[in-house]
């Protein structure tokens, strides 16, 4: 069986704050560019690993801004989404792409089902696996856990894609117990642009992790996606943070768990 991950790696997952005694669970799909060593760089030069391609941009400085103002859990990946991508059901487009936002992937190309299944072992499963440990803590603690996906979009694709004007998107498919209170608290602000299923669907089957955690199990969620060039240096991704995070304080103390 071929083996991806070394002792030269990081854990495929990591967590922040993971006996926070607040009732907000944040995950985070797309955390981190790292490439394991066995899979040397997926070919790829660093400044392509940097792109919104390798990971969400300034998603982890806004994630531990987040946590450790709630006192929150944050189950997050450690690995590049073009390694796998933790929020696409392993074997569907975009889980490792060959081409990336006009990027060709070396290393994703001809990959065997030995290949693919070895990074769904190793990386893919033991993210998830974290999250529904850590939901079932939290439900055993007698919390309902609320689940926030964090993610991040570039304001424009490289092959000449419209501009996406939102500053920032909630997304959410059938529950909108969170996602109206929410959206209605931000757009109080007049000079935000803010998307609702905005700059992407949260309904239908496009992402994997809400779906397969807090939707299967009826628990309140929504993912955010804030813009990039917003958030790219940490002073950005705190204040943007500290935005959402008053919104979604308010936001929780109006509705019924």
């Amino acid at each position: 069986m071929t083996t991806i991950l070394t002792d030269r790696d990081p854990a495929p997952f990591g967590e922040r704050n993971p006996d926070g005694a607040s009732r907000l669970l944040f995950i985070s799909d797309h955390h981190r560019n790292t490439v394991p060593q066995t899979l040397d760089g997926l070919g790829l030069p660093d400044e392509e690993l940097g792109r919104h391609i390798g990971y969400d941009i300034g998603i982890e400085w806004a994630g531990d801004h987040l946590s450790d103002r709630f006192g929150a859990p944050m189950v997050h990946s450690c690995f590049s989404r073009l390694v796998i991508d933790c929020n696409r059901v392993p074997g569907s487009p975009g889980s490792m792409p060959e081409i990336a936002d006009g990027t060709e992937v070396p290393g994703n190309r001809s990959l065997t089902d030995e290949q693919r299944e070895a990074r769904r072992q190793e990386i893919f499963e033991p993210y998830h696996e974290a999250i529904r440990r850590r939901i079932g803590a939290m439900e055993a603690d007698g919390r309902i856990p609320v689940v926030i996906g964090l993610h991040s979009f570039t304001p424009q694709l490289r092959d000449g894609g419209t501009w996406r004007p939102w500053e920032i998107g909630i997304l959410w498919n059938e529950d909108e117990r969170l996602a109206r209170p929410l959206i209605d608290v931000l757009r109080e602000d007049a000079s935000l642009s803010v998307g609702d299923n905005e700059p992407y669907s949260g309904r239908g089957v496009g992402g994997f992790s809400l779906n397969a955690h807090p939707e299967a199990r009826g628990l309140p969620h929504v993912a955010v996606e804030f813009r990039q060039d917003l958030i790219a240096e940490e002073a950005g991704a705190r204040e943007w943070a500290e935005k959402f995070g008053n919104a979604l304080e308010i936001a929780l103390a109006s509705i019924t768990l």
